[in-house]
């Protein structure tokens, strides 16, 4: 398939390229005057000083010239260390740390600058300046203070990133929990910082920072005018928001990395890295920006009314979690979000599939802001199995949306031994409804994880995900992929992204018993198939679907993002 891309589009790359190699290059040239300076006329510039084009600093008296870490010298700036008419006549002039000097501004002999100072355009000043002030005029007064310029003077070291990870949970709760902690583990052994920040809750591990922590409230169970609060600090949690700007203030981010906030700590926190102006990426793990009720689905089926911005739908059918009052808040949730726009803050969203980004394009978010980045595992973990002991193998929530009931109905008919790994909702209807099919060759495992559940995907000889909901990114294919194990998987979603039909696994339409039927029996009846789809199946995970290629794709966003190189910007 042949992709055209408009010329215009082509262009306008190659300009932004050409920008930013002219700007490395003036960079790099003003880098060296600094060094040319400090090593050839002794001035005592810190390594971190940046001067702009025609800045003059006093050669008369070079030693005399002291300016500190992180300090900005602009275009034509003039520091003097001598009196020009009395030329025997040599001061030193010091330059705090965290310096703004703006254009032709003039700094007279003697004078010594406090920290965090901007000093305005053509100013002149002729005696000394307080720390955390303005000053602008001829000659200079003080116009302002209180100014901090500790962030914004801040230079950003790429090889060591200081990253501030937010979600709702810091316990392994989920998929989306899996992934963050994934990417953390990752992040620190290359060398980055994270701090993670969540709501705490009793049992969890020790966190450095959890003193900030908000409380973890259960909603469901407050009663009268307490649960009308509670409905309102679903939608914007104002503890939260105060206390991740707090957070922000004491780990000093280079970025933010935002999960699963809504319902928890809610966009309050998007408005802190706002107010803080730290740079904002948002891993998107369903639908919640389209639907209120973040799946996509009616009662068990298939739903797209609240795409576009039809939030009213929700409350109309009362879908979230089939309940009117949990429709209403979710209802009045997406619309204060969407009204006040609290989303266009993030300077970057990430989808891990292209399905999400997708629907996320049409429900009207900017392309410039969206980015695909799969998810990924980390292959040296998992060790390939070819063992095969003849059962298939459910590992999953058992909830309606998962499909569960049409992979008992499939194979209660032809009596292959099935295993269902995991816990839910429906675990007690699904055993019903495996007693009312006979289907006596399915047994439930319960939860299981580490070295038990393991051993259950190393004995499987497929794994099936029969999911009946737009599933994003599943992490049970990629589990399977890294065992060797084929997949039969439903074709919605991601998940036809992640298996390749008939080369590592089987897709079938979602629903269909007697589809998943014939892919079950396919694999049965030829093990050498099995093994071939296995293997083809770990040689894609390993060439697209590491937890590396994920993160490093990852670190890239955050260079992006801080640069300024995304959302149109």
């Amino acid at each position: 398939m042949k992709v055209f891309v408009p010329v215009s589009m082509a262009v306008g790359a190659v300009k932004r390229k050409l920008v930013r190699c002219r700007t490395m290059i003036l960079r790099s040239v003003l880098r060296m005057r600094v060094w040319r300076y400090r090593r050839f006329y002794g001035m005592d510039l810190a390594p971190t000083v940046q001067l702009g084009a025609g800045v003059v600093l006093d050669k008369m008296n070079p030693r005399g010239i002291h300016i500190g870490d992180h300090s900005y010298l602009t275009r034509e700036a003039m520091v003097l260390a001598h009196d020009h008419v009395r030329r025997l006549l040599r001061l030193d002039t010091h330059i705090g740390k965290r310096v703004f000097i703006g254009c032709r501004a003039l700094i007279m002999p003697g004078v010594r600058i406090g920290d965090d100072v901007i000093v305005g355009a053509g100013a002149v000043v002729t005696k000394d300046v307080p720390s955390n002030s303005i000053v602008a005029g001829n000659p200079a007064q003080v116009v302002r203070t209180g100014v901090n310029l500790s962030k914004a003077c801040r230079r950003v070291d790429y090889a060591k990133l200081r990253v501030a990870v937010a979600n709702n949970y810091l316990y392994l709760r989920g998929g989306s929990e899996r992934v963050l902690f994934d990417e953390s583990e990752w992040m620190e052994q290359a060398g980055h910082g994270i701090a993670h920040f969540g709501r705490a809750r009793d049992g969890d591990k020790p966190f450095p920072h959890s003193d900030l922590f908000p409380a973890l409230t259960d909603y469901t169970a407050l009663r009268g005018g307490r649960k009308a609060g509670g409905a309102v600090r679903l939608i914007r949690n104002g503890q939260a928001g105060n206390r991740f700007a707090a957070f922000i203030d004491r780990v000093q981010p280079d970025v933010a990395h935002c999960h699963n906030i809504y319902g928890g700590l809610t966009t309050s926190v998007l408005d802190a890295c706002r107010r803080k102006r730290v740079p904002c990426v948002l891993t998107l793990h369903d639908y919640k920006l389209a639907c209120p009720s973040y799946l996509m689905l009616n009662y068990g089926q298939l739903c797209r009314r609240c795409v576009g911005g039809s939030y009213w739908h929700c409350l109309r059918t009362g879908c979230h979690k089939n309940s009117r009052v949990a429709s209403l808040v979710s209802t009045a949730e997406a619309y204060y979000n969407d009204w006040l726009k609290k989303y266009e803050q993030v300077d970057l969203l990430v989808t891990p599939s292209r399905f999400l980004l997708n629907q996320m394009l049409e429900h009207g978010i900017p392309g410039a802001k969206l980015r695909c980045i799969p998810n990924g595992l980390d292959p040296a973990v998992y060790q390939p199995s070819e063992d095969d002991r003849g059962y298939l193998l459910y590992m999953g929530r058992l909830s309606r949306e998962k499909g569960v009931h049409t992979l008992i109905a499939a194979v209660a008919g032809i009596g292959v031994p099935t295993k269902l790994v995991g816990d839910g909702p429906e675990r007690a209807s699904l055993a019903e409804y495996a007693r009312e099919q006979c289907a006596t060759n399915v047994t439930f495992e319960g939860y299981q994880s580490g070295a038990a559940l393991a051993e259950l995907v190393r004995g499987a000889m497929a794994v099936v995900v029969p999911s009946e909901w737009f599933e994003n990114a599943s992490m049970t294919v990629l589990e399977a992929m890294a065992y060797g194990k084929p997949v039969i998987g439903a074709n919605i979603g991601g998940i036809p992204e992640q298996v390749v039909h008939r080369e590592t696994g089987i897709l079938f339409s979602p629903g269909n018993v007697e589809e998943l039927q014939a892919a079950i029996t396919l694999l049965v009846g030829d093990r050498a198939r099995r093994v071939a789809m296995g293997l083809a199946g770990r040689l894609r995970l390993e060439g697209v679907f590491t937890l590396s290629k994920h993160c490093e794709s990852l670190l890239t966003a955050y260079r992006d993002v801080i640069r300024g190189d995304v959302g149109g910007k």
